[in-house]
């Protein structure tokens, strides 16, 4: 046997190798379909779960959840408008957001400026209504009466921005200090408003549902109603002066780019001089 060895040596061994090999091989092969089986099985798994997700129906609590969330800025925007707690307003909506059709309003700012109009009446201690004198410059209120505007559409902008020029200045100190920029009186009183937003908001409303919403759209028309004198005949007509003045500032605004947006009406807020107005409204 040892001479037979010896005698094959050579053969012996390349078999040897070549059964050495054939076992790399099949072990090689063996790998190689586990992992082709596991990938196979992964991807199936992963499709499935897919499936199952994309045909995850979402309830209405979730979608308006998802809604409220995706419209944070404006929410908390008006919330500060009419002063009553974001997270109040928040579970306040989705108390009510039924009622008030949330889920398919094409108009979020004028659906909740109307919602928080109606909730004031309903809900008066939900509010905070002290007293917040103005502290801002012309540029923010321009922006407040523009983005109103925008909101309810049938105001008109120059029209609107020029009776606030004749009537107040958008500077003048017992105005400012009650947030009223337009002169509204009641009971031979300024009205006062709790905020100098909320004060534009409730002007640019007024204009809406008061004169422009009534088919007085016109500076003679609505200065028959807003600042009225009578004519040599009796006959009531807008102050002559007063439509004069009126019609002269809205050249100041009539050309202006009127798009905008909450971030940009942010960027406006000023209170630089804070300390300084402060001391005028003792």
């Amino acid at each position: 046997m040892k001479n037979y060895i010896k005698n094959n040596k050579k053969g012996l061994f390349l078999s040897s190798l070549g059964v050495m090999l054939l076992i790399v091989m099949l072990l090689l092969y063996h790998q190689h379909i586990n992992q082709k089986f596991l990938v196979s099985t992964i991807s199936t798994f992963d499709t499935k779960t897919n499936v199952a997700e994309s045909k995850k129906v979402l309830s209405e609590e979730e979608l308006v959840n998802i809604y409220l969330n995706s419209n944070r800025d404006v929410i908390d925007f008006f919330a500060n408008v009419f002063q009553i707690d974001t997270d109040v307003l928040i579970e306040q909506l989705k108390l009510d957001y039924a009622q008030i059709d949330l889920l398919n309003t094409e108009n979020l700012e004028y659906n909740l400026s109307e919602y928080l109009l109606d909730l004031e009446d309903r809900e008066e201690d939900l509010f905070d209504n002290s007293l917040n004198p103005c502290q801002d410059d012309k540029e923010y209120m321009l922006a407040l009466l523009m983005y109103f505007s925008n909101i309810y559409d049938n105001v008109d902008f120059s029209i609107a921005a020029a009776i606030a020029e004749i009537e107040s200045g958008y500077r003048s100190s017992s105005m400012l200090k009650k947030n009223n920029i337009f002169g509204g009186m009641s009971k031979g009183s300024l009205i006062r408003y709790k905020n100098i937003e909320y004060g534009i908001l409730r002007y640019v409303k007024l204009l809406s549902s008061g004169y422009f919403g009534k088919g007085l759209t016109t500076v003679e028309a609505i200065g028959r109603v807003y600042n009225p004198t009578f004519n040599e005949n009796g006959e009531k007509i807008a102050k002559p002066s007063w439509v004069a003045n009126v019609t002269k500032a809205i050249s100041n605004y009539s050309d202006m780019d009127q798009s905008i947006d909450i971030a940009e009406v942010k960027s406006l807020k000023n209170i630089k001089n804070k300390l300084e107005l402060n001391s005028k409204f003792p």
